[in-house]
């Protein structure tokens, strides 16, 4: 893609003082991405994005959003991007409603325009019931529902959620999966940013892992999986199905298993292989010995257990 489609961060680093928060940081993502910011608290994730939204003024590096860099074209890049930081901004004795309508004036978006774009993420977020209600008055999971509602009021092409997740109770989370699903489908890029690595495996196909304000890697999940997987000298995989032959099957060297019996002669297995050299030999006896395969499943590392690795690697 061209550069006007993409947002290329570049060499960034970032000081205070004597403390270097970022170190070099380089990546880039393109417009039709859901891409992941991952780290632990205080790796320089919020840093990083407070330097993308013009809030902060980089030491080294240099960011360029759809063609515009950060340095140049300040008001650009403030109506582009929305912003939804980990803490909540809102006032606590206005209404939900009321708050929404006023961060929509000081992106003078017209008064009728506004009225119907709060009612309809009020309602997205199912938050239209409490539009009236004080926001002090509000759970932190309601807030923060109400703080994405007002990052995002005037449509920008890029999305920042700096840990959206924070407060939300499950079926909550859902819905902001969800919520970023649909605005990244309908031409918003996301850049999500999280510690709670697990959220991300189902809505980011390439993500950024940093720890201490450096760069650890950038790859797709299914490749970091993939490479993980390599690595690890256990590797758990479960299968069930009608089996012909138990004994056979559990001639396979090197191994060891949970075996259920379901019924007659289905049987469910969990088996420990030492390394991932052994699954194709394992898939060669389940065709072997058994007459339907319900179920074949390698257990996957998590991006938590490949944050651990790598950073293993480089400490």
């Amino acid at each position: 893609m061209d550069a006007k489609d993409k947002i290329i961060v570049e060499s960034v680093s970032k000081r205070f003082r004597n403390i270097k928060a970022l170190n070099s940081v380089s990546f880039s993502f393109d417009k039709d991405e859901v891409f992941g910011l991952l780290g632990p608290n205080g790796a320089g994730k919020t840093t990083l994005v407070r330097i993308m939204v013009t809030l902060l003024a980089q030491s080294e590096g240099r960011i360029t959003i759809f063609g515009n860099s950060i340095d140049k074209n300040r008001q650009k890049i403030r109506q582009l991007v929305g912003y939804v930081p980990a803490g909540v901004i809102l006032f606590p004795h206005l209404t939900a409603k009321e708050n929404l309508l006023y961060f929509a004036s000081l992106y003078r978006i017209k008064r009728e325009h506004a009225e119907k774009r709060v009612e309809e993420l009020l309602k997205t977020f199912d938050m239209w019931e409490w539009r009236n209600e004080y926001v002090k008055n509000f759970s932190t999971g309601m807030a923060q529902k109400i703080n994405i509602c007002r990052g995002i009021l005037h449509d920008p092409k890029m999305l920042i959620l700096d840990e959206p997740t924070n407060g939300l109770d499950p079926k909550s989370r859902q819905v902001v999966r969800d919520f970023v699903l649909d605005v990244n489908s309908s031409g918003t890029a996301v850049l999500l940013t999280t510690h709670a690595m697990w959220s991300v495996e189902e809505i980011c196909r390439r993500v950024a892992i940093i720890d201490r304000g450096n760069l650890i890697t950038v790859d797709t999940v299914k490749n970091l999986k993939r490479e993980e997987l390599k690595n690890q000298r256990e590797v758990k995989v479960f299968i069930s199905g009608l089996i012909r032959d138990r004994v056979k099957f559990r001639e396979l060297e090197d191994v060891s298993w949970i075996e259920n019996i379901e019924h007659e002669d289905q049987y469910s297995y969990v088996i420990t292989l030492k390394g991932n050299a052994h699954v194709k030999e394992l898939q060669k006896k389940v065709v072997e010995n058994f007459d339907t395969v319900d179920t074949f499943r390698v257990n996957e590392p998590t991006l938590e257990d490949i944050f651990i690795s790598l950073t293993k690697k480089v400490s």
